[in-house]
């Protein structure tokens, strides 16, 4: 595709001509929405568990819609929503895409009229996570309305997840890892909520492993790149974890503890300036990792909650990382905590630990990771 490129206006000053850089190439994203006049149409972007708004729409009679917006020189991904419904892409600085959809069938139906091959496979990928979900949901009603037990229908519904994770695997994370449907494969997730790829099961390292090691080669300088790795090598360490128990349990010979590290370090500074790192206090001994923000209304509740903890369990080590953009708040919110309180407004942290929403608990114990629902479990 031929993509024009926008110049600026040159100035003319003391006889001299004064050179214009041209602007920064935009990405084109065009097309219909039938039966839809009237209704706000919005183009986002897609991050690690986030969605930024960039850009929105009012459909005319004809539904017909145009975005530009920067791109990069590595792929990003976006979505075009309309109300509840999304279209996703990925997009460069030289990407034109153009769809065709309708209001009534806005995702199971659109078309894509100009793409690069990529985004003809996210949206294939999209279409079969979508079947995939709904064949899952099918299963479960069956376990809610008796007529399948507990047992069978988890059989059942790993049956068709390990189908789905197969066919992404071969048909794109194996066939093409640096591909923009690679990636987007790999983070599929059941109605937004579990993902189909996780650190935490058996094989999917190998996945996450060649994805990362693809995008640290071709596109080292995208802001997703980092998480991908963390990913990675966490699924990567809790492999390996899993291989010395099997080892263990199948050989009887005695053999040297494995010292592996199943989740990312993170090294950020408390009130006082010094930096702290979590990988210090899991070497020695079990810790319990908090994501907090100290602004939320919740917060009092928890902090109660965790002095009760950390009273009655006084070697227990918590490290807990505050979100709080305020740095002023977070210092005097902080000031009389007895356990570890850092940092992380940027939110570095979250992305590799794949946090969703706060409060989130972990414990870390023995080099494994595991998620809690609540942080007494660590107790457990």
């Amino acid at each position: 595709m031929n993509k024009k490129t926008k110049v600026g206006v040159c100035a003319l000053a003391l006889g001299l001509f004064v050179a214009c850089e041209p602007s920064k190439q935009q990405f084109v994203a065009e097309g219909t929405v039938e039966g839809a006049q009237g209704q706000m149409l919005y183009l986002e972007e897609v991050g690690t568990g986030s969605f930024l708004s960039i850009d929105s729409t009012r459909l005319d009679q004809l539904g017909s819609f145009r975005f530009e917006h920067d791109g990069a020189s590595y792929p990003m991904f976006y979505r075009i929503r309309l109300g509840g419904n999304s279209i996703p892409f990925a997009a460069d600085s030289m990407t034109h895409i153009k769809i065709r959809t309708s209001a009534s069938s806005f995702f199971e139906g659109y078309e894509l009229l100009e793409a690069e091959q990529y985004n003809y496979q996210i949206r294939d990928i999209s279409h079969q996570r979508h079947q995939t979900d709904r064949r899952v949901d099918s299963l479960l009603a069956l376990y809610t309305s008796g007529h399948l037990g507990l047992d069978e229908v988890r059989e059942a519904v790993d049956s068709v997840k390990v189908a789905f994770k197969h066919d992404m695997v071969s048909r794109y994370i194996y066939v093409d890892p640096k591909s923009p449907a690679s990636y987007y494969a790999l983070f599929q997730r059941k109605g937004g909520d579990a993902a189909y790829f996780s650190a935490d099961d058996e094989g999917d390292d190998r996945a996450f492993a060649a994805v990362a090691t693809a995008y640290d080669t071709y596109y080292s300088a995208a802001p997703y790149t980092p998480f991908l790795k963390d990913m990675a090598l966490r699924a990567i360490a809790l492999s390996r974890v899993r291989k010395a128990r099997q080892d263990a349990l199948t050989d009887s010979a005695q053999q040297a503890p494995v010292q592996t590290i199943a989740y990312p370090e993170i090294k950020l500074r408390d009130r006082h300036g010094v930096e702290q790192s979590l990988d210090s206090y899991a070497q020695s001994g079990p810790v319990l990792l908090s994501f907090t923000a100290y602004s939320a209304q919740w917060s009092p509740g928890l902090v109660a909650t965790l002095r009760e903890l950390k009273e009655a369990n006084p070697g227990l080590t918590i490290y807990e990382v505050s979100v709080d953009g305020d740095a002023y708040y977070w210092e005097n919110a902080s000031r009389t905590l007895p356990w570890i309180s850092v940092n992380d407004p940027e939110q570095y942290s979250l992305r590799s630990y794949n946090v969703q929403q706060l409060p989130t608990f972990f414990a870390i114990k023995n080099g494994e990771l595991k998620r809690l629902e609540h942080p007494k479990q660590i107790l457990q």
